[in-house]
């Protein structure tokens, strides 16, 4: 019996595993998957994933981190460490033109339950007007990717619309500066407050810890509970509808936001911006709808109008708004974004193929 019991205890811990990064930080908004593919769950506020179900090797996303596949036994005290993505965009240079323009690159998973049922990647191409601080109106956006689908209501288009909507909402300045801007402090009233060198807990006026920021390296890493703090001010400003609709459906929205970090010259905010990934869940009637948006800034430049039109039409004679996946693994090599790990693209070649 005793046996048995220590078993039984060894069994319990080695099905909860803790991710951090080289300097032991936690790595919150990690995906943990099986081998097939299929979704277990997320890692909360302090990287941790509590039950990955009986998995025995696991396979860890994450937008700014290497994929990696691990075996859950061979984990000390459920501890993994991942490593950074090599990943860096050049210095803009400054010229005379109307037009920051700024190519993103997006991976987007659809998963209802533990199933993956939609998946979409590509391209879209953003000038924002530099006499307008780059924050006007975006001139044009398009989308240039592959589609799979099995899920009743998402289709393509409204996946693009959401990624676009994403890319148009970004703060385009790091969490540190854009916490403090009045609009921000009156909707939200966050403070931040140290946590150790380089490391800040983002927190509410219940005293809840809402996220982190770290420093690393030369990048601010930002993750922030962005539901919680929503329902928070919805409570505070009395919008009673939305929060209770949220509350019903158990939504939840996290983002993790990655920027170069500043070096004190005058370059827009909008120039280091590297990454961003949203994952939005909600309760529906078919199960648990989970969505997660990885979005990456693959490169700047200033142009001009008929510059910009033309690289327009390169995406859209390229591509025809159908890339194979082959041609979105090319674009991907070629700008350095993560691959992904072969179970992921064996579940999305699966999902193309209506095996799943």
């Amino acid at each position: 019996m005793v046996f048995v019991a220590i078993m039984v205890s060894i069994s319990a811990q080695a099905q909860k595993i803790q991710v951090v990064d080289a300097d032991g930080n936690a790595i919150p908004l990690v995906s943990v998957l099986t081998e097939d593919g299929v979704l277990i769950g997320t890692t909360d506020i302090s990287g941790t994933l509590t039950d990955v179900k009986g998995a025995t090797k696991v396979v860890l996303t994450h937008v700014a981190y290497k994929t990696q596949l691990v075996s859950v036994a061979s984990l000390t005290d459920g501890r993994v460490t991942m490593e950074d993505v090599d990943y860096g965009l050049a210095e803009v240079v400054v010229k005379p033109k109307p037009y920051l323009y700024t190519e993103y690159y997006y991976r987007a998973f659809l998963y209802i339950g533990d199933s993956l049922r939609a998946y979409g990647g590509g391209i879209v191409p953003v000038a924002y007007e530099v006499k307008n601080n780059y924050k006007a109106k975006i001139r044009f956006v398009s989308s240039r990717g592959a589609f799979a689908n099995k899920a009743p209501r998402w289709h393509g288009s409204s996946m693009e619309n959401q990624v676009e909507n994403s890319i148009k909402n970004t703060f385009h300045q790091p969490f540190e500066k854009w916490h403090k801007l009045d609009r921000a402090q009156e909707e939200y009233r966050f403070t931040m407050v140290s946590a150790g060198p380089d490391r800040w807990c983002v927190e509410i006026p219940t005293n809840e810890v809402v996220g982190q920021v770290i420093h690393s390296g030369n990048l601010s890493r930002t993750t922030i509970d962005a539901s919680r703090v929503q329902m928070y001010a919805d409570e505070v400003h009395g919008r009673e509808k939305r929060l209770k609709k949220n509350q019903e459906d158990n939504y939840q929205y996290k983002y993790v936001s990655i920027y170069q970090l500043d070096d004190g010259d005058d370059t827009p905010d909008i120039t280091r911006h590297v990454m961003t990934m949203n994952q939005w869940e909600r309760d529906i009637d078919k199960g648990r709808e989970i969505r997660i948006y990885y979005i990456y800034t693959t490169g700047h430049s200033y142009m001009d109008e008929a510059e910009y039109k033309a690289r327009c039409k390169e995406l859209n004679e390229g591509h025809a708004c159908d890339m194979t996946l082959a041609e979105l693994q090319k674009y991907e090599r070629d700008h350095n974004i993560p691959d992904f790990s072969p179970e992921q693209l064996q579940a999305i070649k699966r999902l193309k193929k209506g095996e799943q």
